[in-house]
């Protein structure tokens, strides 16, 4: 009787561990998908952009081969939230999410390289490094696409200027929507702090037969006034008439995106006709490629209505951000064709 006993014990055990186990295995499931689930929300958050209508592929390939794809799981198996959440965005911060490239790569001698910058909220130690890492990469000029404060304040427009005043290079500048934030809440116009402190909110500029166009689009209320569009297509008939090998435009709200709500008329749909307007002014005169930043996260696509080549920048700040701090190196040849590279702010 004593040995049945201990035999129906063991079995009891047995059973317990077994139900254990397979509790161990469900609530590792549970952590898994409230961690996915919160990834994928950060991302949408912070940039817009819905991971599931971007390439798939790309992403899982990525992870397939990223060293750091068995810490992730170990982390999330482990109930590591934190080192999960880093190491999901260093690899994300190894795939562009690029829906079509819009790249164009030559064999012919390069003519120049430019940087461009954005979002940097107020990161001014990010925004003085890719600075600096754009001009020891071989940048002629910069240009900065808007965001480099949270609120626009006088002060801290002063302090993201100090940056670009002081790193060794020309640069072009253009607002952004967080840069219009306090005039706005003053009752002035949206654009009175950033022109105080960086002089007009829109411009152009040629180099090397490169004309560059930078359109001031930042306002989600306004949009572009009738002074400006009018503008806009005086350049755009200048460029297209003139001896430019390459037109771009340069804009802080991206116009279109197939997988981002961070576009011009987000908050107003009214501004999105004048967005479609844009596009087809573009077409019809020849425009190469739409610079654009908002998003927080790289991306090269094309526009489908006009066929245009679309780049985003991803963000210089380390805040709010789910790539690493990044921002855009374009390399020009004398063909007339272009590179766009997506650069990581290194430390040093």
């Amino acid at each position: 009787m004593f040995r049945r006993h201990t035999a129906h014990r063991g079995m009891g055990f047995s059973l317990f561990g077994k139900l254990f186990g397979v509790f161990r295995l469900f609530l590792s499931l549970v952590i898994l998908s409230v961690l996915v689930l919160g990834i994928y929300q950060a991302i949408r958050s912070f940039s817009g952009i819905d991971p599931l209508s971007a390439n798939p592929q790309s992403i899982f390939n990525n992870i397939l081969q990223s060293e750091d794809a068995y810490t992730l799981v170990k982390n999330i198996l482990t109930a590591n939230p934190q080192d999960s959440i880093n190491k999901a965005k260093k690899i994300l911060s190894n795939d562009n999410l690029a829906q079509s490239s819009s790249n164009k790569t030559s064999g012919s001698p390069l003519t120049f390289s430019f940087g461009v910058v954005s979002d940097s909220h107020n990161d001014n130690g990010n925004l003085d490094k890719a600075l600096k890492q754009a001009k020891g990469s071989g940048a002629k000029f910069v240009i900065g696409l808007g965001d480099y404060t949270d609120v626009g304040s006088i002060s801290d427009l002063r302090d993201a200027k100090l940056q670009f005043d002081t790193f060794g290079l020309p640069y072009y500048v253009i607002p952004g929507d967080h840069d219009l934030w306090e005039a706005r809440e003053k009752k002035l116009p949206p654009t009175t702090n950033y022109k105080e402190v960086f002089g007009s909110d829109y411009s152009s500029f040629a180099y090397d037969k490169v004309r560059f166009i930078l359109l001031d689009n930042a306002d989600n209320y306004l949009g572009v006034d009738e002074v400006q569009m009018k503008w806009v297509e005086d350049e755009l008939i200048r460029a297209k008439e003139g001896d430019s090998k390459l037109t771009f435009i340069m804009t802080a709200i991206p116009l279109y995106h197939p997988s981002s709500d961070h576009v011009m008329g987000k908050l107003d749909g009214k501004l999105k006709n004048q967005a479609e307007h844009l596009m087809s002014l573009f077409k019809e005169n020849n425009v190469d490629a739409v610079f654009s930043g908002d998003t927080h996260f790289f991306s090269s696509y094309i526009e489908p209505k006009n066929n245009i080549p679309m780049i985003v920048s991803g963000a210089v700040t380390s805040t709010r951000n789910p790539q690493s701090p990044r921002f855009i190196m374009v390399d020009i040849f004398e063909d007339g064709r272009y590179n766009v590279r997506d650069i990581e702010i290194r430390d040093k």
